[in-house]
Order: C-alpha cells, then structure tokens, then sequence
C-alpha cells in the first residue's frame, strides 16, 4: 500500500525516483484487481560534508539496491551506535523497520528526528509511515501535514489524502488526492480512491476525467464507470457497462453491482427488472429501499412503493442535527412525499416534505416538490415561495462553491499544522 523501498530509499536520501505501489482496495468503493506505480516526488536536499560519503551509509546504500535488508538493518545498527552516525542513516534505518514489519523500533528510530522543528519533508514523511504502520493515525497526520506544509506536492499529501479518506473526511481527501492523481496518473491507489471520492461527492465530470485510460474490463473500475454514468443520467450506458459485471465480479461486490445496475434500470425505464433485482434485499438498507421504492413508482406499483418506503420515512429525523450525511434521509423524504402526492395525500407529503427541507435546505429538488405538495394542498402562496427558493438554489448552484475541486494539477494548501499525536 505503501511506496516501493526503492522510492523510500530515495525519499529517504531526499532524491527523485520512480516508486512502486501494490495495488491494494481503496477505501470508499471496490478496487481493481492490479494496479499501476506513482513517481515519488522529490523530498529533502542531501546533506553536505563528511556524512554524504559516509563509507557505512553508502555500504547500507548498495545492500538495500540489491535487497540484502537485513544486512543493510545490522550495518546501520552498528552505525547508530556510533555518535558520529549521520542523521540520513537513521532516517534509512527506519525506513527498513518499516519494510521488515518492526514499525515500533521504526517510530522510535524516526520520531526524536520528526519531532525536530527543523525536520525535513523526507524525515517526517517516514516518520508519518512508521506511525501508520503502529496504527498511530494521529501521529501519522500530525507528521504528513508538517511535510506537506513545506512541499505541498510531496507523496506526504498523498498520504495524508489517503488518511483522510479512510477517516471518511471526503472533502479534505479529495482536495488532496484529485490535484495528485493528475500529476501522478500511474498511482492507481490514489487515483481509484480520488475516483470514488468524486462519486461520493457527486462529481460524475471530475471521476470521468481522472478514470480514463484505465483498463475497462477491471471489474472495479467497470463498476465505477456505471456510477459515473448512473450519476450522469445515462441509464442505458450504465447498464451496458453493469450487466455483464452482475455474472462475473469478484466475491463481495455482487450488492453494490446489483444496486447499481438497479438504479441504471430505473433510469433506462425498465421497472421490472431492477424490481427482480432488488426485491427480497431491503432489509435495513435505506439506498436499496429508495431504489426499489422508485422502480416500483415508475413500474404504477404506488402502494408497493408506499409499503417499502414508509418504514425508512417513519424514522426521518426532524432536521441534519446528529447526521452525518443528509442525502439520503432527504432523497427517501422527497420519493416518499411524491408518492404520497400521487396517492392524493397531500397533508402527509407536505409534513414529509418539510422534513426534507430542514434536512438539507440547500437541495432544490427538496423545494420543487415541497412546492408540488403546497399547490396540491390548495397552499397556493407557500408553493410559490418554495417555487421561488428552488429556483434561488438552483442558479446558486451555478457558482462554484467554497471548496470545490481545485484545478487541474494544482496543489491545496493543507490544513495547519498539530503537534504529531494531538
């Protein structure tokens, strides 16, 4: 999951190399079965003097090219007993730590050079891996953020980006991994968890571009272009692209496969076979019951609808308070209050409605059928003020927003620096 010790030798000596990566699943969505290599990007200068010819480090140095690494590891210890040991050699030793499985003795190592305010991007990169391997994260991030404060391009973003979307943070991993997946295309880590962070945060444009030129017939990546084109509006491409996945894909992705193909069918006006998808599957998932629940509404089958909806409306919270992401409490309020428009009771689609509207007042279509609800109630001055801030948020929307995607090849500023471990 981590760079090849070839690039972390080279990080480690602050030099510019190629890297290697295992490919290994990405976070927020299913990865492909291989992957591809990232450029390291260049850390610290090299030291001058006596320590950049020092004959041991230069002897650990050939070892590790050669892949002696324990022989490398019992040179720079008898090296690290020395006062006189450069700091670079410690720094490598770490490193190897790292590969050998020891991330505690690496932390060690590591940590007195990191906690330096003096440290260089190369130190507190491995320190920040040393950390991740001893399942310290907050270290990790304390260190990754001082690194990519002083070289915001360094691979210390793209961990930190990593980092961060495994702590489900999706908008600060994004605005981290997207600018280095587009330096960096061969990092296919980074660049599948930049593609599903996009979906995740509903820009269909950003992971068409970051996913092309990856190999189509990946049952990940085929997976992630149904979503780009589900979340496009292309019914009928999606399920061109998802139908042959739901007979070959790789164990533990069938659920995901099935309900997107589902909600493709939707799309593409074929009910009934995303209702023979789904049916039976509900469970307590609330996303199969709002697909299921729309393929039975476009199929005439209103009660069915209304029978598979109502337990997950019954449970909508009054308002966002305590939620971590409205979006699909706020899409079962707006289908349910459209079934319930549908079914002539427009009292109860207003109450669901509202629910919508406190939930996630920003979303227009929430407005446009609360507005619906309001004239079919006989409301007629309230559904033109819903009308009119429907249509506020839908021109809103035209701006980009604070924090939207950077541009291409752009570098964020990360956030400010915490002390390693706090």
């Amino acid at each position: 999951m981590r760079f090849s010790i070839t690039a972390t030798l080279c990080l480690a000596l602050g030099l510019t190399a190629a890297a290697g990566l295992h490919a290994a699943p990405v976070a927020p969505a299913p990865p492909p079965s291989h992957g591809t290599t990232p450029p390291a990007a260049s850390a610290a200068a090299l030291p001058s003097g006596a320590a950049a010819t020092d004959p041991r480090f230069e002897e650990a140095t050939a070892l590790v090219k050669r892949g002696k690494f324990k022989e490398a590891i019992a040179k720079l210890e008898a090296c690290h007993r020395d006062p006189a040991c450069p700091p670079r050699a410690l720094t490598l030793l770490g490193v190897l730590y790292v590969k050998v499985d020891r991330p505690k003795e690496a932390l060690a190592l590591l940590r007195p050079l990191a906690d330096a305010q003096t440290a260089q991007p190369a130190v507190l990169y491995n320190a920040g891996l040393a950390a991740v391997a001893d399942h310290q994260p907050a270290v990790a991030e304390g260190y990754f953020v001082r690194a990519a404060l002083q070289q915001p391009a360094s691979p210390a973003s793209r961990e930190l980006g990593l980092l961060r979307a495994h702590q489900g943070r999706v908008v600060e991993a994004y605005s981290m991994l997207r600018p280095w997946s587009l330096r960096n295309p061969a990092d296919g880590e980074a660049r599948l968890t930049a593609v599903a962070l996009a979906l995740e945060l509903e820009r269909p444009a950003d992971a068409e571009q970051l996913i092309t030129g990856m190999d189509p017939a990946d049952p990940g990546i085929a997976l992630m272009r149904g979503k780009i084109l589900v979340q496009k509006g292309d019914g009928k491409g999606a399920v061109a692209v998802l139908t042959p996945l739901l007979t070959h894909h790789p164990e533990g992705m069938e659920s995901e496969v099935r309900l997107t193909l589902a909600e493709a069918q939707v799309l593409a006006g074929q009910s009934a076979p995303a209702i023979e998808l789904l049916k039976g599957r509900v469970a307590n998932h609330p996303a199969v019951a709002l697909v299921l629940a729309r393929a039975q509404h476009t199929g005439g089958d209103l009660l069915g609808a209304l029978v598979t909806l109502r337990p997950f409306a019954d449970q909508l919270p009054a308002d966002a308070k305590g939620l971590g992401d409205p979006r699909t409490p706020t899409r079962i309020a707006i289908e349910y209050g459209r079934l319930l428009i549908d079914a002539g009771r427009s009292p109860e689609a207003v109450a669901v409605l509202e629910k919508a509207t406190r939930i996630m007042p920003q979303n227009p279509e929430a407005w446009k059928v609360l507005s619906q609800a309001y004239g079919a109630a006989s409301r007629h001055l309230d559904s033109q003020m819903a009308a009119a801030k429907a249509e506020e948020l839908e021109k809103s929307a035209l701006v980009a927003p604070p924090g939207a995607a950077p541009p291409a090849g752009t570098a964020p500023a990360p956030p400010p620096a915490k002390p390693p471990g706090s």
